[in-house]
């Protein structure tokens, strides 16, 4: 099948799937698009003349938060017809997507969640702070500081739970510190 014969197909069959539109962009895969986020490609396959692979795409982003991600995929027959083909999709591929899809979903908003909640504490930490060095990567936000003879790291991790490093302050700093954080964490 050509790109032009896989557009019109996925224009069909998005007929026959409740709640999806088609979303054919000329040298792009031709998608059929529903709700909650749903996004499945269709693409032939070049070894097998004549059938086609519908794949639940997941949003990006997604790998890194769950990397254990089931792939939800079917081949179909494409000589079957539009109808046919939105059956299938509908019986085999969408239960278990809709499922993970859902899940990724909650996990990505988890995850928005943790971050922001994350940089107001390392946002606080930096104004408490002059001269404090931030090193932020997916898994955490590293804070290293240095004020006269004391020094220390914070270490706070996705799930804002944080790891704390004070060496040599006196206790008015210490108790500062102490304070913003949890004042920031609550």
């Amino acid at each position: 099948m050509n790109a032009w014969e896989i557009e019109e197909l996925v224009i069909e069959v998005a007929e026959h799937l409740d709640g999806f539109t088609p979303l054919v962009r000329a040298g792009h895969p031709a998608y059929l698009v529903g709700p909650g986020g749903a996004r499945l490609v269709v693409q032939p396959l070049w070894n097998r003349q004549g059938r086609i692979r519908v794949l639940g795409v997941y949003p990006d982003g997604s790998r890194s938060v769950l990397p254990d991600q089931r792939r939800h995929e079917i081949t179909v027959t494409a000589a079957r017809g539009a109808v046919f083909i939105a059956k299938k999709i509908d019986r085999r591929l969408l239960p278990g997507y809709r499922t993970d899809l859902a899940a990724c979903h909650g996990r990505l908003a988890a995850r928005a969640t943790q971050d922001g909640t994350r940089a107001q504490l390392a946002e606080t930490l930096i104004t408490l702070l002059p001269g404090a060095r931030l090193i932020d990567n997916e898994r955490a936000t590293v804070i290293s500081w240095r004020l006269g003879t004391a020094s220390g790291t914070f270490t706070i991790h996705g799930d804002v739970t944080a790891t704390i490093q004070i060496a040599a302050a006196d206790r008015e700093l210490t108790e500062r510190i102490a304070d913003a954080v949890r004042h920031r964490a609550s």
